[in-house]
């Protein structure tokens, strides 16, 4: 998983303020070509340390400027999203959307979206939805795939879901014994073993040689050329620009009995 980009932005130009001022206070440039020797020590950080005010100066506009674009708002939750397993309400909200924003952007229809349950990091609580508390909730770089898929391989998909109790799903419920699938439908429809469906999930899911869910990486894959953060930041700010809120519901796509 690769972390965002704004993130590493902005500690290149802390990285970078802190070795011009180092080399200010050298009298060395910051483009010497000599070589130097290397010291290494631990330091422990804790509340003992003092803040360091040449640093502070040179910090704070960086940390003004992320406070002031992360603390902008892009939507509005009505409900608390909270992650759960077998299913929880944010599980269904972005599995949900991903259908949504793959459906618009593939040229074939896309049945079912699928990502892992613990990719999301932290919930949403009701109420204002900044753009920090996105990247929050999804800090990596995650790219949409779409992989074709035949019926057999989702069936064999549903029992490895089984395995790790739930992830996020959309377009498809599954019913289930002691983990083992004894009911499953794709688009309300029986799955038909033979037939090729689509399935939208990440490049990270799908990556070739997991163990978990490991049948998503045995073929190829579609890229969408969108993040999933992209993603989930796209549906909230149009339903923000529609007047509407954040929401989702339970509604048994995963059963565990």
């Amino acid at each position: 998983m690769k972390f965002c980009p704004i993130g590493r932005i902005v500690l290149l130009q802390v990285l970078i303020a802190l070795f011009a001022w180092q080399c200010a206070g050298t009298g060395k440039s910051a483009f010497s070509t000599k070589h130097m020797a290397v010291e290494t020590h631990n330091i422990k950080i804790d509340s003992t340390i003092a803040a360091n005010e040449k640093l502070e100066v040179l910090i704070s506009p960086y940390r003004e400027q992320m406070k002031e674009t992360m603390g902008r708002v892009v939507g509005h939750a009505a409900i608390f999203l909270k992650k759960g397993k077998p299913e929880g309400t944010l599980n269904n909200f972005v599995a949900d959307l991903m259908l949504k924003v793959a459906n618009e952007m593939y040229p074939e229809p896309v049945e079912v979206a699928i990502t892992n349950r613990g990719g999301l990091r932290t919930n949403i609580p009701p109420g204002p939805i900044t753009l920090g508390k996105i990247y929050e909730l999804m800090p990596f770089e995650n790219e949409l795939v779409v992989l074709e898929m035949t019926g057999l391989q989702l069936i064999k998909l549903a029992n490895q879901i089984g395995e790790v109790g739930g992830e996020c799903i959309a377009g498809m419920r599954i019913e289930y014994r002691n983990k083992r699938m004894v009911k499953m439908t794709i688009q309300n429809q029986r799955v038909v073993s033979d037939s090729v469906y689509r399935v939208v999930t990440t490049d990270y899911l799908s990556s070739p040689g997991r163990k978990k869910l490991s049948v998503l990486g045995e073929v190829p894959r579609h890229f969408l050329g969108i993040r999933l953060r992209d993603a989930i930041l796209k549906e909230v700010e149009a339903l923000e620009a529609a007047g509407k809120p954040v929401t989702a519901q339970i509604d048994g796509r995963l059963i565990f009995r």
